[in-house]
């Protein structure tokens, strides 16, 4: 720990009140993209490069994102003059707002129309059903009759047609509940679809379509379940960008969030398997899962990740920006729990950068501390 303190010559200036309103500004605009919910007729990617503008707009006076920007006299000082459309950011903070709560509302509609259909079904099945059993009861009270008053030969003709009624009025009831329950079935699994479909949706990474770190948690917390019911052999691969801060501050975020986004899509094209589990866990760390392999099986699949990204050029302005990663891996071994496999996978990710970045390294226990 350095306590030599600062220099004598630095200065601590209290950040203008100015220009942290707009950084806040900006961060919230961030934010908002970055954690946008679903919005009408609005698709995610644009959403978030128009709020990455107006970002860029309030923080450094960029042009606003407008796709065709109403004429304006011209202003005084021209365009470096500085002045921010604030009506433009509110109005798109309101689109916004009204999107998403539209689109709220909708799923909210359907799901009440689904609901609404079991309602009336069940309410059908039952009044039908006690139209049915009034039938019956109906005849059971004429089959009384007959016994009491009729003569055998009467009485076993009209048992016969008794019998015949209500063996059809079973027939009829069976079938109509194997249609009620097939309709029911059918709108079980159509609620269960939109209902796996919003999970889906809350578990993943808006900016580059994988897990996100939530359902990273999860899955990781099931493999070690399972690896400890059945023994099976598991890795774990966590993958870093390589100088990612330098190009984000260099190149701005919406150069960073396309590094992202072709970092995972690299990544995704390796790892195929529907058990294959990748996601991203941090700003610019990913992680994969991988279930039923051995390290050995695990290793030249990292190789190509490496490949993979070695070969993206992300457009920065008029030049391009190469790509590596460095990544640490660890086969899971009897005793670890979530945590230590992690812990282990993420040394190897620090010995890959210490020896240089742009590689593999696999990560070890951690030394035992000496016994007094």
């Amino acid at each position: 720990m350095d306590d030599r303190g600062p220099p004598a010559d630095c200065s601590f200036d209290v950040p203008d009140a100015g220009e942290m309103a707009l950084d806040t500004v900006a961060s919230m605009l961030r934010s908002m993209a970055e954690f946008a919910l679903e919005q009408e007729r609005v698709d995610p990617a644009i959403f978030r490069q128009q709020a990455e503008g107006w970002a860029q707009h309030v923080i450094m006076a960029a042009p606003p994102p407008m796709v065709a920007p109403p004429p304006a006299p011209p202003e005084k000082g021209g365009a470096g003059s500085g002045r921010r459309d604030w009506q433009g950011v509110r109005q798109f903070v309101r689109d916004y707002c009204r999107s998403s709560a539209q689109h709220s509302t909708g799923v909210a509609a359907d799901l009440r129309h689904v609901i609404w259909v079991f309602v009336r079904n069940f309410s059908q099945a039952f009044a039908l059903d006690e139209q049915l059993d009034d039938q019956m009861q109906q005849q059971v009270a004429r089959l009384e009759k007959l016994v009491e008053a009729s003569a055998a030969s009467e009485l076993r003709r009209e048992v016969l047609d008794v019998v015949g009624r209500l063996t059809q009025a079973f027939e009829e009831r069976r079938h109509r509940q194997r249609v009620q329950m097939t309709t029911l079935g059918d709108t079980v699994r159509t609620l269960g679809d939109e209902l796996e479909s919003a999970r889906r949706e809350g578990e993943m990474d808006p900016l580059t379509g994988v897990f996100n770190r939530k359902a990273f948690d999860a899955y990781l917390d099931r493999t070690v379940e399972v690896f400890n019911a059945f023994r099976q052999e598991m890795c774990l691969l966590v993958i870093d960008v390589d100088n990612f801060k330098a190009i984000n501050d260099s190149c701005g975020h919406a150069v960073g969030d396309q590094v992202l986004r072709e970092v995972a899509d690299a990544i995704g094209k390796v790892f195929l398997r529907k058990s294959d589990f990748v996601s991203r866990f941090g700003g610019d760390e990913f992680a994969v899962i991988l279930r039923e392999t051995p390290l050995a099986n695990a290793l030249p699949l990292a190789e190509r990740v490496l490949s993979r990204v070695r070969a993206v050029r992300v457009k920065a302005g008029g030049a391009e920006v190469a790509l590596t990663v460095s990544m640490g891996g660890a086969a899971m071994e009897p005793g670890d729990d979530a945590r230590g496999w992690f812990e282990r996978a993420d040394r190897g990710l620090y010995g890959a950068k210490s020896a240089g970045r742009n590689r593999l390294a696999i990560g070890e226990r951690a030394a035992a501390p000496p016994s007094p």
